[in-house]
């Protein structure tokens, strides 16, 4: 389960859950940007109770106004400069790590695709902890690229990635598998999603 935040409480709870993570690892709390779109990942048991937390950015290569720019030059790769009005930047994603193997990980996965119809994004980037980075390697495969040096110690290192979300969101197949596996493609709505999916993308199945 998940919120989009759009309350001062929800946003409250982001801030306590986000910030309770930056202290226990030392990670850098990077301010909210205004323009900022934040989900909150809710116990599965108790939607009141945030376990985890991610915010989505527009891109900027300005290392003043960016929360991962400071962090990787990603200005310096070609594909992000390329589409970089496409491209948005993630950010304070965390999950609790009692719930890192009880399959919570993909809600993520729900996330990313609200996200995806209603911005059409084509790139996804930012610093991922080493764990996330590997449990998404695993779920999405080479459509999360390493574009650099793992960056801090290796009991929390972070790596700069690029996430492919509009190959991902072309993929029929691989996009209802996903939405299964996290349990946002249900048989009941099954084909509202994948209807919504193709009148948000068509476009693309339109293209040589």
């Amino acid at each position: 389960m998940f919120e989009v935040v759009t309350t001062k409480k929800q946003q409250k709870q982001f801030e306590t859950t986000w910030e309770y993570f930056c202290n226990k690892f030392g990670w850098v709390n990077d301010p909210y940007t205004p323009n900022g779109i934040r989900y909150t990942v809710q116990h599965p048991d108790n939607r009141k109770k945030v376990i985890g937390t991610i915010e989505f950015t527009p891109y900027s290569s300005n290392i003043k106004s960016s929360t991962v720019e400071k962090h990787f030059a990603f200005a310096s790769i070609e594909m992000i400069m390329q589409h970089q009005a496409r491209t948005w930047e993630i950010d304070k994603l965390c999950l609790h790590k009692d719930f890192h193997r009880m399959g919570l990980f993909r809600e993520f996965i729900s996330i990313y695709y609200h996200h995806a119809i209603q911005y059409q994004p084509k790139y996804y980037v930012g610093m991922m902890e080493k764990k996330f980075f590997r449990m998404a390697r695993i779920v999405l495969g080479l459509k999360v690229i390493q574009l650099g040096e793992d960056q801090g110690s290796s009991h929390n290192a972070l790596v700069p990635v690029l996430l492919d979300i509009e190959t991902i969101m072309k993929d029929k197949n691989l996009l209802e598998k996903l939405l299964a596996d996290s349990g946002e493609n249900h048989q009941q709505n099954k084909k509202s999603i994948i209807r919504t999916f193709i009148g948000q993308y068509k476009h693309y199945f339109q293209k040589k």
